[in-house]
């Protein structure tokens, strides 16, 4: 396994080797922006400026007039006060870990030399975001990355080559893909591509063994 440190540091509870039907183990790569003035007045002097005696607060018994209720004293205005405006989550649910579609693996070669498969690369795009104390998060807390790419696609850029999917709006694979110009991309080189805008969100290199 390929191992790299995620870039943003989120804890998540990732997937490991997971097993779904109809395939075994899978092996993935882990991948992971004063100065406070004070005037000092006499006594005398404050009173006959203000018209009452000094340190008092204004009052109608001086010819003040009346301390202002604060706002948040106010039921009325309370009440119309706003909540904070709903997350905008893009369809996006919790897949309780990661529930896409497998591919097709690589033969690559491994830290020792010797062909191994890999199935694709493990990161923030294909794990459910998790609270310090271990516990998934609601979907509303989710970091915004991964609220932004609710559809991610795993792929080789030199054989073009897809190793996994995930829809997190379906928990599935993502339907009716097609792959974009790949030649722009480094080589031997898998890459996490956002499945609707073609974006890279993270590549790892690899070493191919060819047939």
């Amino acid at each position: 396994m390929h191992d790299a440190t995620p870039g943003d540091g989120m804890p998540t509870e990732g997937s490991g080797d997971d097993v779904g039907p109809g395939r075994g183990p899978r092996t993935r790569a882990l991948l992971v922006g004063g100065v406070l003035v004070v005037a000092v007045l006499g006594v005398g002097v404050a009173a006959a400026l203000t018209g009452r005696a000094a340190g008092t607060e204004p009052s109608d018994a001086v010819g003040g007039a009346p301390a202002a209720e604060a706002p948040a004293d106010d039921p009325a205005l309370a009440a119309e006060t706003p909540g904070p405006a709903p997350v905008e989550t893009n369809g996006v649910q919790a897949c309780g870990g990661f529930a896409g579609s497998a591919g097709t693996p690589i033969q690559v070669r491994g830290d020792g030399g010797e062909p191994e498969a890999l199935g694709g690369l493990e990161g923030w795009w294909n794990s459910t975001p998790a609270s310090g104390s271990g516990g998934w998060l609601d979907v509303e807390r989710w970091p915004r990355q991964v609220l932004d790419h609710p559809a991610t696609v795993t792929v080789e850029t030199t054989t073009g080559t897809v190793l996994e999917s995930f829809d997190r709006r379906t928990c599935t694979g993502v339907e009716g893909w097609t792959a974009p110009d790949l030649s722009a991309l480094p080589p031997s080189t898998v890459v996490v591509l956002d499945a609707e805008t073609g974006e890279v969100l993270a590549e790892h290199p690899v070493d191919l063994v060819t047939p």
